[in-house]
């Protein structure tokens, strides 16, 4: 919980959302995939699609309930756009989000536009049990993405410091620094398999470059505005991947 915030502040912010948002979860996220993907691909039996939208769907919705139960607080912190922890010695880093979000952007939306087209017109045919393992990766993406952000309450979309927030060293974040960031990198890359598409596999690499960039910002700005981030990142030497990166 942030230090010096109202009363009323805290509670909202770790107050569960309600039972009726979580229902809709998989109504709203179905709907938007299913509104992209099939009228490009001209073919509701698209089998793949189907799949990725399914798993997709229950995994999110899953996790969801689960984080909304477990830490309320990462979900209203992900939904937040405006950045209210930024200090002059962080301003410069924070503003990198700038030129980064729009990449990571059209690396997520490129993943997801390019795969009905080349299915389409059947630019690059992929076998399917390569893509079931692609519908693998991606979940299991997804599945890091929920620990990093169950074990951490603070895991923003965007880069910033609320006050009184505190350095996370525990779970995953003992044995990498941005584990947020792998599952991120790891669903991205997963996605373009799964919907059958090697050549998505350009804009996802784009939004997971953006993504790695971004680690060099944030850790400047955590080093600047957060005590101990400089200890922590000298004891837990890797960023992304254990004994690796």
């Amino acid at each position: 919980m942030s230090n010096g915030t109202p009363p009323n502040e805290i509670d909202k912010m770790d107050k569960p959302i309600p039972l009726w948002g979580i229902a809709l979860i998989p109504v709203y996220v179905s709907a938007l995939f299913i509104i992209i993907l099939f009228p490009l691909a001209q073919d509701w039996l698209w089998i793949e699609a189907w799949l990725f939208i399914i798993s997709f769907v229950i995994n999110f919705t899953i996790s969801t309930a689960l984080i909304n139960k477990k830490n309320p607080r990462v979900i209203r912190n992900r939904m937040k756009l405006k950045k209210i922890g930024v200090t002059e010695k962080t301003k410069s880093s924070s503003r990198s989000d700038l030129f980064i979000m729009p990449l990571i952007s059209i690396g997520f939306f490129g993943a997801i536009l390019l795969p009905p087209l080349d299915y389409r017109f059947q630019w690059v045919t992929i076998p399917f049990y390569v893509e079931i393992i692609g519908l693998v990766i991606l979940n299991l993406g997804l599945t890091i993405m929920d620990l990093a952000m169950v074990q951490n309450a603070y895991a923003s979309k965007i880069l910033d410091i609320n006050k009184g927030q505190k350095l996370i060293d525990t779970g995953l974040y003992a044995h990498i620094r941005h584990p947020l960031y792998t599952g991120a990198i790891v669903m991205i890359l997963g996605l373009p398999i799964a919907l059958g598409s090697w050549i998505s596999l350009i804009p996802a690499a784009v939004g997971s470059i953006a993504l790695i960039v971004r680690i060099r910002f944030e850790e400047k700005m955590l080093i600047k505005g957060m005590d101990g981030y400089e200890e922590y990142r000298n004891r837990v030497k890797y960023k992304l991947v254990p004994k690796i990166y």
